[in-house]
């Protein structure tokens, strides 16, 4: 199958050729001039992510032509990242926009905006850090929605395919793929608990009556809210059409990402006690808060993870630690 043109290949790539406006909210608009009927929107929020793989990624496939591409820059202030953004909105096969927001206003709110500016009845939600593992990603996306008995969410799942871990960066690669790079058969066992919203398909209905709640701050757990409420109402389906995650995070951002999302699990735990109270990591926090010397338990397990020299095995169990320490404060 051949790739489509790249940015910098041809005259479509030229990014003045695309028309600049604005929203009711601020936002400022560059689209391409492409005008054709779709069945599918891929929405993706973006946030000092250029999005290079994974552009490259989709406009290798088949059926890209037939979908309208959704940018949604949440407020990096880049200039050289929008006009790299530019680049993919005027090389995309399909209708394309890009949307940039003044200032950054977490993920939640970042798709909910795409929902709302999204046109197609089927809409695909993939991170910018994410890359299609096949050629036939968008292809069986396709399959399902057709195979669906009225609105549902069909969840690909995520893998490390084409991921390369770095020094820094091999804790979070073992803790997704101890915890997150799951076949389709294990995610469908609590089907809304395992709702990675970096790789889902979801049809318009779901997202005009179940959107995501912008209570939840910064990063962490508003999938998992979003996940639950929509099994609660409408079919959830797992299958194995899976993305790699190319974003992986180095130890300290990932420390950071996990010390400070307390509070939104708390908000968690709060809105679904059945089914936090059926996580390991609930059952843990609780076990842990009990114990005194809570910060110096923190600054323990958080020196433990930074060690290299240790098996991994054992900054897995310092990382879970520390995220339970910290989250204990923050839970009733």
């Amino acid at each position: 199958m051949s790739e489509q043109p790249g940015p910098g290949q041809d005259k479509a790539s030229d990014t003045a050729l695309l028309e600049a406006g604005h929203t009711a909210h601020g936002e400022t608009v560059l689209s391409n001039s492409v005008s054709s009927e779709v069945k599918l929107s891929i929405c993706v929020p973006c946030y000092h992510d250029s999005a290079d793989p994974l552009m490259a990624a989709l406009r290798c496939q088949e059926d890209a032509g037939r979908t309208a591409l959704l940018l949604f820059d949440d407020g990096s202030g880049d200039a050289a990242l929008t006009r790299q953004l530019a680049s993919h909105v005027a090389a995309w096969p399909g209708p394309a926009r890009l949307v940039t927001a003044s200032d950054n206003k977490g993920r939640a709110h970042a798709r909910n905006r795409l929902v709302d500016l999204a046109e197609a009845v089927w809409i695909l939600l993939i991170d910018a850090d994410m890359r299609p593992d096949d050629d036939g990603f968008l292809a069986r996306y396709a399959e399902a929605a057709a195979a669906a008995h009225g609105p549902a969410l069909i969840a690909g799942g995520f893998t490390l395919q084409h991921a390369t871990p770095t020094r820094e960066t091999a804790l979070h690669a073992a803790q997704s793929r101890r915890s997150e790079c799951l076949p389709a058969s294990t995610r469908a066992t609590a089907p809304g608990r395992y709702v990675f919203t970096s790789n889902i398909l979801v049809h318009r209905a779901i997202m005009e009556t179940v959107g995501f709640d912008d209570g939840f701050q910064g990063w962490g757990w508003e999938d998992v809210d979003w996940g639950l409420r929509v099994a609660a109402r409408y079919e959830v389906r797992h299958i194995d059409n899976t993305a790699t995650h190319l974003g992986l995070d180095t130890t300290e951002a990932l420390l950071a990402k996990f010390g400070g999302s307390g509070a939104n699990f708390a908000r968690l735990a709060e809105r679904h006690p059945a089914a936090v109270r059926d996580m390991r990591l609930w059952t843990m926090t609780q076990r842990l808060k009990r114990l005194p010397l809570r910060g110096a338990w923190i600054w323990l397990t958080r020196q433990s993870a930074r060690q290299t020299w240790l098996p991994m095995r054992l900054r897995l169990l310092a990382l879970k630690c520390f995220r339970a320490f910290s989250y204990g404060g923050k839970l009733a």
